[in-house]
């Protein structure tokens, strides 16, 4: 069940939503389920990362983020911690564990200072009616919202 709610055709609608809105932004979109990434790696044409892209592929992928070549790319939880990617202004959340930590880490992906630097945007496309509204609910009342 969690499978068909993380990978609703409406939340990849509502993706391809944004990334007409944030055109010109650095995006980093990620979601729980490789499968997913992939996905919407083929659809939207964005660089993909998992923990299956090696670390020439990576560095590459990063590199071109990093500068002009890529506008967005998306991801599972290899980018949660430990990546610096100070361009990123935008970040979208399409499926997420109930971790207030993973989401603070994702969080800050695009909370990191940069050149110029003048806004972040985090959205989290949540279904209505399922357990995934209750949980951004409960995370949002965590400090990182206050």
């Amino acid at each position: 069940m969690k499978r068909i709610v993380t990978g609703s055709e409406r939340k990849l609608e509502v993706l391809d939503s944004l990334i007409k809105q944030h055109f010109a932004d650095k995006m980093i979109i990620f979601t729980e389920h490789n499968d997913l990434v992939y996905r919407i790696s083929r659809e939207f044409l964005i660089p993909a990362i998992t923990h299956q892209t090696k670390a020439r592929e990576r560095k590459r992928i990063l590199d071109g983020f990093k500068g002009d070549k890529f506008r967005a790319i998306v991801t599972s939880k290899v980018l949660n911690e430990g990546v610096d990617v100070p361009s990123a202004q935008i970040a979208v959340i399409l499926s997420g564990s109930a971790s207030p930590r993973e989401h603070l880490q994702r969080l800050g992906r695009i909370l990191r200072k940069g050149k110029d630097r003048r806004t972040a945007i985090l959205y989290e496309v949540v279904t209505s009616a399922t357990s995934e509204t209750n949980v951004s609910a409960r995370r949002r009342r965590t400090d990182a919202y206050a």
